[in-house]
């Protein structure tokens, strides 16, 4: 039975149909967003008798459920876009570290500790992680595309910012963009094995402001970027990183 079970759970994976990406966000009830959309509108004007938000209102918006949920897809997608890189902290941090003339390997330690301690606790992160139960739908595959463009964009920016500030560049013939996309993936694995399971994490090293996520993290950067001047410069790159060691 359980066997079968599993079956019929895989199968789901690959349903195109709108009703695939709906069981993704079955739980949301119409009357329920309703009630919350006027408690938010109550809150932010200030006025406990504002007009109540109606069901009738949000099906003139959307007339189907099915078109509510892609926009709900495509909002929470964006969301999560603009909220993993954790932007105005990482760039307080990188502004202080910079003034503070700490070595670039620090900087990308406390940059990445604050993104993987906010995605770890993020709860759009984990509604994110269920979309891809159901990415054989093409809507929820465009979501998830332009998810990732967004993030990709405000991430490869950012990097391009600690390389330029560092004097360094991405050994050719990689770019900005693979380093970017390894980064994240690494990442992705560290946040996940952190949400299941987090015991192994800590550092091997045994410096409580390390763990092995900002370890690899390190090592991984250290092997994709080099000095703005090519390989002469290599030993400046190396003696910049001892710093943090």
């Amino acid at each position: 039975m359980l066997a079968a079970a599993t079956n019929l759970v895989c199968d789901g994976t690959r349903d195109s149909s709108d009703a695939a990406m709906a069981n993704a966000l079955a739980h949301v009830r119409v009357k329920e967003v309703a009630q919350e959309a006027t408690r938010m509108v109550r809150a932010q004007t200030g006025d406990e008798h504002a007009p109540a938000i109606s069901v009738g209102s949000i099906y003139q918006m959307w007339p189907l459920q099915a078109d509510f949920q892609a926009d709900l897809l495509f909002h929470i997608a964006e969301q999560h876009a603009a909220l993993v890189p954790d932007l105005p902290e990482s760039i307080r941090i990188f502004e202080e570290s910079i003034a503070s003339g700490a070595p670039v390997t620090e900087v990308v330690r406390r940059v990445l500790e604050v993104n993987h301690q906010h995605n770890v606790q993020s709860a759009t992160f984990r509604v994110v992680l269920s979309f891809f139960a159901t990415v054989a739908n093409a809507r929820v595959r465009e979501a998830l595309a332009r998810l990732d463009e967004t993030f990709m964009a405000v991430v490869c920016e950012a990097w391009q910012r600690m390389l330029d500030a560092y004097g360094l560049r991405v050994r050719p013939p990689y770019t900005v963009q693979h380093f970017a996309t390894s980064m994240a993936a690494l990442l992705n694995g560290f946040h996940l094995r952190a949400i299941a399971n987090p015991e192994g994490l800590g550092d091997p090293e045994g410096d409580q402001e390390w763990s092995l996520v900002t370890r690899a993290a390190v090592m991984l950067f250290e092997q994709f970027t080099e000095p703005a001047g090519g390989p002469s410069a290599d030993r400046a790159h190396q003696d910049a990183a001892v710093g943090s060691r």
